[in-house]
């Protein structure tokens, strides 16, 4: 019996050596092959183009090529549900923001992931106000316009968003709610087919991010109202914020970061941390996201804590907005 016992003790430290010194070897190592970001939106919106800028400077300070997958549908929750699932080893992260990491949890209520639990954040990297805008022939000129026009014409109004929980689907709920009206929400797979209908005419249109259709608004292809935000933008130096526009209420910073699945070992997820924030330390990723109209934030609201404490707290706030707002069961 002690024979036995001896061998089976040091079987299993051999094994548990053995797991540790593979573990630091990999470690070591990390990354020997490229990494994948997946971003829960279709090509072509700020969210896409937030991920890429974020894909080529990490691989500069990886070492190793960072692949972008679009994985659209649901809000950003397809996407981001394969996220938490991707195995923890540092090789797939993932982009979420105040739409698919905050407010879905109040919009679907078969989410299939928390938030506030399943990952482990790599860092804030981007916010950007969101804008009410319109196609370019719409009869109103200004929010108050826009406001009147829309309590009397009700389901009339057609307002497009990227799915069920998406930024551009709560920002215009928040907006509705305050304006004491309810449109016909016309849903879709990601900004540029919202686009391509509001400059179409199909619908008229849509409460997204500055980041999205700030070079429609600068080409005059449609119609801004405000944004939401207590500053104007400085790509859209004209377009009054929602308190210059009589809305005082009406805010909604879409923020953005970047996670990891649960469960990545601690050195391998130092690793990411540190890539992205020296990412972010170089100015021209500072400059690439100040051309589309979001800003990087300030070193002390970037990291994985502070971006932790920014989940937990949006979560409640729009948990409460979306409540009042009886949506439908996903």
């Amino acid at each position: 019996m002690g024979h036995f016992f001896r061998n089976s003790l040091a079987l299993g430290c051999l094994a548990l050596w053995s797991a540790i010194s593979a573990s630091s070897a990999s470690a070591e190592t990390y990354p020997s092959r490229p990494l994948t970001l997946i971003v829960p939106f279709a090509a072509g919106g700020a969210a896409d183009t937030t991920g890429r800028i974020m894909a080529d400077a990490m691989a500069r300070h990886l070492g190793r090529p960072v692949i972008v997958e679009n994985v659209g549908g649901a809000g950003g929750a397809i996407g981001s549900l394969r996220g938490k699932k991707a195995q923890p080893d540092g090789y797939t992260i993932g982009l979420g923001h105040m739409g698919t990491h905050a407010a879905a949890v109040g919009a679907n209520a078969r989410l299939g992931y928390d938030p506030r639990k399943d990952f482990d954040y790599l860092g804030l990297v981007s916010t950007t106000p969101n804008i009410v805008f319109v196609r370019a022939d719409f009869p109103a000129k200004t929010l108050a316009e826009f406001a009147a026009y829309a309590r009397v014409k009700g389901g009339d109004l057609k307002m497009g968003h990227s799915g069920i929980g998406a930024a551009s689907h709560i920002t215009c709920i928040l907006l509705f709610q305050l304006i004491g009206a309810e449109p016909t929400y016309v849903s879709y797979r990601g900004f540029g087919q919202t686009i391509n209908d509001i400059l179409s005419g199909a619908i008229d249109g849509s409460c997204d991010l500055v980041a999205s259709v700030s070079g429609q608004v600068q080409a005059g292809s449609v119609k801004a109202f405000a944004v939401a935000a207590p500053e104007r933008s400085p790509i859209l130096p004209d377009v009054p914020t929602a308190t210059e526009a009589g809305m005082p209420d009406f805010a909604a910073e879409t923020w953005t970061g970047l996670y990891a699945p649960k469960g990545v070992p601690p050195d391998i997820l130092a690793k990411l941390r540190d890539a992205v924030a020296k990412s972010l330390d170089e100015p021209q990723v500072q400059a690439r996201f100040l051309k589309i109209g979001a800003t990087v934030p300030k070193p002390e609201r970037r990291g994985g804590e502070a971006m932790q404490a920014l989940v937990e707290r949006e979560v409640v706030r729009w948990v409460e907005i979306l409540g009042k707002a009886g949506l439908p069961e996903q």
